[in-house]
Protein backbone atom coordinates (compact mmCIF):
# COMPACT_ATOMS: atom_id res chain seq x y z
CA UNK A 1 0.00 0.00 0.00
CA UNK A 2 1.55 3.46 -1.07
CA UNK A 3 1.17 5.51 2.07
CA UNK A 4 0.63 9.09 0.31
CA UNK A 5 -2.65 10.77 1.39
CA UNK A 6 -4.28 14.05 0.80
CA UNK A 7 -6.10 16.05 3.22
CA UNK A 8 -8.95 18.20 2.17
CA UNK A 9 -8.52 21.14 5.17
CA UNK A 10 -6.30 22.08 8.04
CA UNK A 11 -8.81 23.10 10.81
CA UNK A 12 -8.35 20.76 13.52
CA UNK A 13 -9.63 17.75 12.32
CA UNK A 14 -7.78 17.66 8.88
CA UNK A 15 -4.42 18.75 11.36
CA UNK A 16 -5.18 15.85 14.06
CA UNK A 17 -5.65 13.23 11.27
CA UNK A 18 -2.18 14.24 9.30
CA UNK A 19 -0.57 14.21 12.47
CA UNK A 20 -1.82 10.60 13.62
CA UNK A 21 -1.16 9.17 9.99
CA UNK A 22 2.47 11.19 10.08
CA UNK A 23 2.94 9.19 13.26
CA UNK A 24 2.41 5.90 11.58
CA UNK A 25 4.82 6.91 8.48
CA UNK A 26 2.19 8.27 6.06
CA UNK A 27 3.52 10.98 3.59
CA UNK A 28 0.46 13.98 4.11
CA UNK A 29 -0.44 16.90 2.27
CA UNK A 30 -2.72 18.75 3.63
CA UNK A 31 -4.56 21.58 1.40
CA UNK A 32 -6.43 24.33 3.02
CA UNK A 33 -8.65 27.09 0.92
CA UNK A 34 -7.05 29.95 3.22
CA UNK A 35 -3.62 31.55 3.37
CA UNK A 36 -3.06 29.63 7.01
CA UNK A 37 -4.19 26.44 8.58
CA UNK A 38 -6.67 26.86 11.35
CA UNK A 39 -8.83 30.01 10.00
CA UNK A 40 -12.02 28.92 10.07
CA UNK A 41 -13.63 27.29 13.16
CA UNK A 42 -10.45 26.34 14.51
CA UNK A 43 -9.21 29.75 14.43
CA UNK A 44 -10.48 31.35 17.64
CA UNK A 45 -8.03 32.41 20.08
CA UNK A 46 -9.22 29.80 22.30
CA UNK A 47 -11.52 27.21 22.36
CA UNK A 48 -13.09 25.57 25.32
CA UNK A 49 -12.78 21.95 25.85
CA UNK A 50 -15.70 20.57 28.35
CA UNK A 51 -18.20 17.49 27.85
CA UNK A 52 -21.96 18.93 27.29
CA UNK A 53 -24.10 16.10 28.08
CA UNK A 54 -27.70 15.39 27.49
CA UNK A 55 -30.46 14.25 29.57
CA UNK A 56 -31.68 10.94 27.38
CA UNK A 57 -29.25 9.67 24.93
CA UNK A 58 -26.67 8.08 27.06
CA UNK A 59 -24.48 6.53 24.03
CA UNK A 60 -24.16 10.33 23.41
CA UNK A 61 -22.65 10.94 25.98
CA UNK A 62 -20.57 8.05 26.23
CA UNK A 63 -19.13 9.05 23.12
CA UNK A 64 -19.07 12.62 24.58
CA UNK A 65 -17.01 11.57 27.63
CA UNK A 66 -14.56 8.88 25.47
CA UNK A 67 -14.19 11.82 23.04
CA UNK A 68 -13.11 14.35 26.41
CA UNK A 69 -11.15 11.58 28.04
CA UNK A 70 -9.22 11.01 25.05
CA UNK A 71 -8.42 14.77 24.01
CA UNK A 72 -7.24 15.99 27.03
CA UNK A 73 -4.71 13.55 28.28
CA UNK A 74 -3.61 13.59 24.24
CA UNK A 75 -3.03 17.64 24.28
CA UNK A 76 -1.48 17.15 27.47
CA UNK A 77 1.35 14.74 26.08
CA UNK A 78 1.52 16.71 23.27
CA UNK A 79 4.57 18.94 24.63
CA UNK A 80 2.74 22.17 23.69
CA UNK A 81 3.92 25.57 25.51
CA UNK A 82 2.55 26.45 28.91
CA UNK A 83 1.10 29.71 27.81
CA UNK A 84 -1.11 27.83 24.93
CA UNK A 85 -3.67 25.48 27.03
CA UNK A 86 -4.74 25.18 30.76
CA UNK A 87 -6.29 22.34 32.05
CA UNK A 88 -7.17 23.51 35.52
CA UNK A 89 -11.30 22.63 35.28
CA UNK A 90 -14.35 23.91 33.48
CA UNK A 91 -17.50 24.51 35.20
CA UNK A 92 -21.06 24.24 33.41
CA UNK A 93 -23.84 26.25 35.11
CA UNK A 94 -27.17 24.23 35.02
CA UNK A 95 -30.65 24.89 35.91
CA UNK A 96 -30.75 22.61 39.48
CA UNK A 97 -33.65 20.78 38.41
CA UNK A 98 -31.69 19.82 35.03
CA UNK A 99 -28.44 19.05 36.72
CA UNK A 100 -30.50 16.95 39.22
CA UNK A 101 -31.86 14.41 36.58
CA UNK A 102 -29.02 14.31 34.68
CA UNK A 103 -27.13 13.09 37.94
CA UNK A 104 -30.10 10.18 38.20
CA UNK A 105 -29.89 9.76 34.44
CA UNK A 106 -26.57 9.67 33.41
CA UNK A 107 -23.75 11.06 36.08
CA UNK A 108 -25.09 8.49 38.43
CA UNK A 109 -24.23 5.43 36.41
CA UNK A 110 -21.06 6.44 35.50
CA UNK A 111 -17.88 4.97 36.53
CA UNK A 112 -14.96 6.61 38.33
CA UNK A 113 -17.18 9.53 37.88
CA UNK A 114 -15.08 11.18 40.66
CA UNK A 115 -11.69 11.24 38.97
CA UNK A 116 -13.70 13.72 35.89
CA UNK A 117 -16.44 15.62 37.22
CA UNK A 118 -18.48 16.93 40.91
CA UNK A 119 -21.48 18.56 41.43
CA UNK A 120 -20.43 22.57 42.03
CA UNK A 121 -20.95 23.19 45.78
CA UNK A 122 -20.69 26.05 47.84
CA UNK A 123 -17.06 25.60 48.64
CA UNK A 124 -16.60 26.25 44.25
CA UNK A 125 -18.98 28.75 44.49
CA UNK A 126 -17.02 30.92 46.86
CA UNK A 127 -13.89 30.21 44.79
CA UNK A 128 -14.81 30.73 41.91
CA UNK A 129 -17.16 34.19 42.63
CA UNK A 130 -20.25 32.41 41.39
CA UNK A 131 -23.61 33.25 42.50
CA UNK A 132 -25.15 31.91 45.63
CA UNK A 133 -27.49 29.57 43.84
CA UNK A 134 -25.50 28.18 41.01
CA UNK A 135 -25.64 24.89 40.43
CA UNK A 136 -24.05 22.59 37.58
CA UNK A 137 -21.00 20.60 36.99
CA UNK A 138 -16.95 21.27 37.34
CA UNK A 139 -14.96 19.12 35.07
CA UNK A 140 -11.37 18.30 36.81
CA UNK A 141 -9.69 18.01 33.08
CA UNK A 142 -11.66 20.49 31.43
CA UNK A 143 -10.23 23.65 30.06
CA UNK A 144 -8.92 25.46 27.11
CA UNK A 145 -6.61 25.52 24.16
CA UNK A 146 -5.06 28.15 21.50
CA UNK A 147 -6.56 26.12 18.33
CA UNK A 148 -3.60 27.94 16.28
CA UNK A 149 -1.20 27.22 18.19
CA UNK A 150 -1.95 23.26 18.60
CA UNK A 151 -2.86 23.26 14.50
CA UNK A 152 0.57 24.34 14.30
CA UNK A 153 2.19 21.86 16.71
CA UNK A 154 0.36 19.31 15.03
CA UNK A 155 1.46 20.02 11.58
CA UNK A 156 5.05 20.91 12.37
CA UNK A 157 6.23 17.30 11.59
CA UNK A 158 8.67 16.05 8.31
CA UNK A 159 6.01 13.71 7.04
CA UNK A 160 3.55 16.77 6.44
CA UNK A 161 3.31 19.37 3.68
CA UNK A 162 0.76 22.16 3.91
CA UNK A 163 -0.20 23.89 1.04
CA UNK A 164 -2.38 26.70 1.37
CA UNK A 165 -4.58 29.19 -1.30
CA UNK A 166 -6.21 25.84 -2.57
CA UNK A 167 -9.52 25.90 -3.38
CA UNK A 168 -10.48 22.15 -3.82
CA UNK A 169 -13.65 22.53 -6.71
CA UNK A 170 -14.15 18.73 -7.22
CA UNK A 171 -13.08 14.56 -6.50
CA UNK A 172 -12.56 12.47 -9.21
CA UNK A 173 -11.22 8.83 -9.21
CA UNK A 174 -9.01 8.25 -12.14
CA UNK A 175 -7.27 4.88 -12.83
CA UNK A 176 -7.72 4.29 -9.44
CA UNK A 177 -6.51 7.18 -8.34
CA UNK A 178 -8.42 10.21 -6.51
CA UNK A 179 -7.66 13.62 -8.40
CA UNK A 180 -8.38 16.85 -6.28
CA UNK A 181 -8.71 20.00 -9.21
CA UNK A 182 -8.43 23.34 -7.37
CA UNK A 183 -10.25 26.64 -8.31
CA UNK A 184 -7.57 27.30 -10.77
CA UNK A 185 -7.38 24.22 -12.56
CA UNK A 186 -4.34 22.57 -10.09
CA UNK A 187 -4.54 18.87 -9.91
CA UNK A 188 -3.42 16.51 -6.76
CA UNK A 189 -3.04 13.18 -7.25
CA UNK A 190 -3.26 10.06 -4.84
CA UNK A 191 -4.17 7.18 -3.80
CA UNK A 192 -5.89 7.68 -0.66
CA UNK A 193 -8.23 11.60 -0.13
CA UNK A 194 -9.68 12.99 3.16
CA UNK A 195 -12.49 15.52 3.81
CA UNK A 196 -12.17 17.04 6.62
CA UNK A 197 -13.82 20.46 5.58
CA UNK A 198 -16.15 21.56 7.62
CA UNK A 199 -19.58 23.21 6.62
CA UNK A 200 -18.08 22.73 2.57
CA UNK A 201 -18.24 18.91 3.01
CA UNK A 202 -21.46 18.62 0.59
CA UNK A 203 -19.65 20.65 -1.80
CA UNK A 204 -18.48 17.84 -3.85
CA UNK A 205 -20.27 15.45 -6.18
CA UNK A 206 -19.59 12.10 -3.98
CA UNK A 207 -20.70 14.24 -0.79
CA UNK A 208 -23.18 16.32 -1.70
CA UNK A 209 -26.17 14.18 -0.03
CA UNK A 210 -24.29 14.63 3.56
CA UNK A 211 -26.47 17.25 4.87
CA UNK A 212 -24.51 20.22 7.45
CA UNK A 213 -25.82 23.31 8.65
CA UNK A 214 -22.71 25.76 8.68
CA UNK A 215 -23.64 27.86 11.90
CA UNK A 216 -22.19 31.34 12.41
CA UNK A 217 -20.28 31.50 15.63
CA UNK A 218 -19.01 35.27 16.76
CA UNK A 219 -17.19 35.32 20.36
CA UNK A 220 -15.39 38.50 22.06
CA UNK A 221 -12.40 39.31 23.85
CA UNK A 222 -11.79 42.35 26.00
CA UNK A 223 -8.41 43.24 26.81
CA UNK A 224 -7.46 43.46 30.61
CA UNK A 225 -5.31 42.38 33.41
CA UNK A 226 -6.96 44.45 35.60
CA UNK A 227 -9.66 42.35 35.70
CA UNK A 228 -8.55 38.71 36.47
CA UNK A 229 -10.65 35.69 36.38
CA UNK A 230 -10.78 32.62 37.92
CA UNK A 231 -8.35 30.62 36.29
CA UNK A 232 -11.09 27.74 34.81
CA UNK A 233 -13.75 27.92 32.28
CA UNK A 234 -17.33 28.84 32.90
CA UNK A 235 -20.07 27.91 30.60
CA UNK A 236 -23.39 29.05 30.97
CA UNK A 237 -25.32 30.21 27.75
CA UNK A 238 -22.54 31.33 26.31
CA UNK A 239 -18.62 30.58 28.10
CA UNK A 240 -15.79 33.01 29.89
CA UNK A 241 -12.39 32.55 29.46
CA UNK A 242 -9.57 32.59 32.09
CA UNK A 243 -6.77 35.34 31.30
CA UNK A 244 -5.29 33.95 28.62
CA UNK A 245 -2.60 36.17 26.36
CA UNK A 246 -4.39 39.31 28.32
CA UNK A 247 -7.22 38.56 27.06
CA UNK A 248 -10.80 37.57 28.58
CA UNK A 249 -12.95 36.25 25.33
CA UNK A 250 -16.52 35.13 26.24
CA UNK A 251 -19.45 33.85 23.93
CA UNK A 252 -20.18 32.59 21.45
CA UNK A 253 -23.69 33.23 19.35
CA UNK A 254 -24.90 30.72 17.37
CA UNK A 255 -26.94 31.47 14.26
CA UNK A 256 -28.15 28.41 11.13
CA UNK A 257 -26.66 28.84 8.08
CA UNK A 258 -26.33 32.93 8.47
CA UNK A 259 -23.46 33.69 6.14
CA UNK A 260 -22.52 37.32 7.39
CA UNK A 261 -18.72 37.92 8.08
CA UNK A 262 -18.72 41.00 10.11
CA UNK A 263 -18.52 41.51 13.31
CA UNK A 264 -22.18 42.65 14.63
CA UNK A 265 -22.57 45.06 17.68
CA UNK A 266 -26.48 43.47 18.41
CA UNK A 267 -23.78 39.79 18.76
CA UNK A 268 -21.57 41.60 21.38
CA UNK A 269 -24.30 42.97 22.90
CA UNK A 270 -25.46 39.19 22.75
CA UNK A 271 -22.85 37.88 24.29
CA UNK A 272 -21.90 40.35 27.21
CA UNK A 273 -25.52 39.79 27.88
CA UNK A 274 -24.81 36.03 28.34
CA UNK A 275 -22.17 36.48 30.73
CA UNK A 276 -24.10 38.23 33.35
CA UNK A 277 -25.15 34.68 35.31
CA UNK A 278 -21.52 33.71 34.59
CA UNK A 279 -19.63 36.69 36.78
CA UNK A 280 -21.59 39.64 37.30
CA UNK A 281 -18.52 41.92 38.02
CA UNK A 282 -17.15 41.16 34.83
CA UNK A 283 -20.13 41.97 32.95
CA UNK A 284 -20.10 45.00 34.56
CA UNK A 285 -16.80 45.54 33.48
CA UNK A 286 -17.57 44.64 29.82
CA UNK A 287 -20.46 47.38 29.76
CA UNK A 288 -17.52 49.77 30.78
CA UNK A 289 -15.47 48.98 27.60
CA UNK A 290 -15.30 51.43 25.00
CA UNK A 291 -13.35 49.13 22.44
CA UNK A 292 -14.52 45.15 22.53
CA UNK A 293 -13.10 43.37 19.73
CA UNK A 294 -14.20 39.67 17.79
CA UNK A 295 -14.12 37.33 15.57
CA UNK A 296 -16.48 35.42 13.20
CA UNK A 297 -16.24 31.59 12.20
CA UNK A 298 -18.38 28.89 11.33
CA UNK A 299 -18.88 25.33 13.10
CA UNK A 300 -20.81 22.75 10.47
CA UNK A 301 -22.63 20.47 11.98
CA UNK A 302 -25.20 17.81 11.70
CA UNK A 303 -28.75 17.05 12.47
CA UNK A 304 -28.31 14.25 14.81
CA UNK A 305 -25.34 16.23 16.39
CA UNK A 306 -22.97 13.13 15.44
CA UNK A 307 -20.01 14.03 13.41
CA UNK A 308 -19.45 11.87 9.94
CA UNK A 309 -16.16 9.72 10.33
CA UNK A 310 -15.92 6.90 8.47
CA UNK A 311 -16.41 5.99 4.40
CA UNK A 312 -18.93 6.81 1.71
CA UNK A 313 -20.80 4.73 -0.10
CA UNK A 314 -20.17 4.58 -4.33
CA UNK A 315 -23.06 6.36 -5.14
CA UNK A 316 -23.36 4.61 -8.91
CA UNK A 317 -23.69 1.24 -7.17
CA UNK A 318 -25.67 2.05 -4.14
CA UNK A 319 -28.49 3.38 -6.50
CA UNK A 320 -28.55 0.06 -8.29
CA UNK A 321 -28.85 -2.00 -5.51
CA UNK A 322 -32.04 -3.17 -3.76
CA UNK A 323 -32.67 -3.17 0.13
CA UNK A 324 -32.30 -6.71 0.47
CA UNK A 325 -28.71 -6.60 -0.90
CA UNK A 326 -28.36 -3.31 1.15
CA UNK A 327 -29.50 -4.89 4.21
CA UNK A 328 -26.21 -6.94 4.53
CA UNK A 329 -23.56 -5.01 6.11
CA UNK A 330 -20.91 -6.84 4.06
CA UNK A 331 -22.29 -5.81 0.76
CA UNK A 332 -22.59 -2.05 1.39
CA UNK A 333 -20.40 -0.38 -1.98
CA UNK A 334 -17.95 1.90 0.10
CA UNK A 335 -15.70 3.73 -2.40
CA UNK A 336 -12.13 2.73 -1.72
CA UNK A 337 -9.29 4.87 0.19
CA UNK A 338 -12.32 7.86 0.26
CA UNK A 339 -12.74 9.22 3.98
CA UNK A 340 -14.96 11.76 5.41
CA UNK A 341 -14.22 13.90 9.08
CA UNK A 342 -16.74 16.71 9.65
CA UNK A 343 -19.91 17.89 11.33
CA UNK A 344 -17.92 18.35 14.85
CA UNK A 345 -20.07 21.30 15.39
CA UNK A 346 -19.53 23.39 18.75
CA UNK A 347 -17.91 20.56 20.44
CA UNK A 348 -14.80 20.45 17.67
CA UNK A 349 -11.91 20.43 20.09
CA UNK A 350 -13.32 18.12 22.16
CA UNK A 351 -14.74 15.44 19.54
CA UNK A 352 -12.22 15.83 16.45
CA UNK A 353 -8.88 14.71 17.73
CA UNK A 354 -10.36 11.37 18.87
CA UNK A 355 -12.36 10.69 16.03
CA UNK A 356 -9.32 11.30 13.86
CA UNK A 357 -6.98 9.16 15.88
CA UNK A 358 -9.89 6.25 15.39
CA UNK A 359 -10.13 7.11 11.07
CA UNK A 360 -6.37 6.97 11.06
CA UNK A 361 -6.56 3.41 12.63
CA UNK A 362 -9.28 3.02 9.84
CA UNK A 363 -7.23 3.84 7.34
CA UNK A 364 -4.10 2.14 8.80
CA UNK A 365 -6.11 -0.83 9.02
CA UNK A 366 -5.89 -1.18 12.47
CA UNK A 367 -9.53 -0.91 14.22
CA UNK A 368 -10.00 -1.76 17.55
CA UNK A 369 -13.00 -2.59 18.99
CA UNK A 370 -13.50 0.69 20.20
CA UNK A 371 -12.54 1.76 17.12
CA UNK A 372 -15.18 -0.37 15.52
CA UNK A 373 -18.16 0.86 18.23
CA UNK A 374 -17.37 4.51 17.57
CA UNK A 375 -17.29 4.37 13.59
CA UNK A 376 -20.63 2.27 14.10
CA UNK A 377 -21.88 5.72 15.39
CA UNK A 378 -20.22 8.06 13.41
CA UNK A 379 -20.98 6.64 10.15
CA UNK A 380 -21.15 8.89 7.30
CA UNK A 381 -23.80 7.08 5.58
CA UNK A 382 -26.33 6.77 8.29
CA UNK A 383 -29.26 8.66 7.16
CA UNK A 384 -29.52 7.43 3.65
CA UNK A 385 -29.79 3.92 5.37
CA UNK A 386 -32.34 4.83 7.83
CA UNK A 387 -34.29 6.34 5.29
CA UNK A 388 -34.40 2.70 3.48
CA UNK A 389 -35.56 1.52 7.16
CA UNK A 390 -31.74 -0.05 7.61
CA UNK A 391 -31.38 1.55 10.71
CA UNK A 392 -29.72 -1.33 12.29
CA UNK A 393 -27.37 -2.12 9.73
CA UNK A 394 -26.64 1.84 9.84
CA UNK A 395 -25.26 1.56 12.97
CA UNK A 396 -23.69 -2.12 12.59
CA UNK A 397 -21.23 -1.71 9.73
CA UNK A 398 -18.63 -3.26 11.85
CA UNK A 399 -19.06 -6.18 14.10
CA UNK A 400 -18.68 -5.87 17.03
Amino acid sequence: MQKKILIIGAGIAGCSLAYFLANTGWDVTLLESQEHIAQGGSGNPAAAIYPKFTLNDKTYNDFMMKSFIFTTKWINQLGLNKDDYSFNGAIEILEGAYAHKLEINFLGKMSGKEKFLSLIDESMRKKYLMKKDSSGLFFHQGGWINPIALCRHLTNHSNIKVIANQEIVSIEKLNDQWTLKTKHQKNFNAYHVAICNAEHLHQFDLTQHLHTDAFRGQINWVNSTSFQMPSVVICDEGYLSPLIRDKHIFGATYAMNDFNKDLRISDTKKNIASIKEIHQGFHKHCLAQKIIAGRVAWRASTKDRKPYVGRIFNNQIFEKMRIRELAQADRLPWLENLYIASGFGSRGFTFAPYCSSVLANLINDNLSLEDKKTLNYTNPERYRLKKMSLKKVASQIFRV
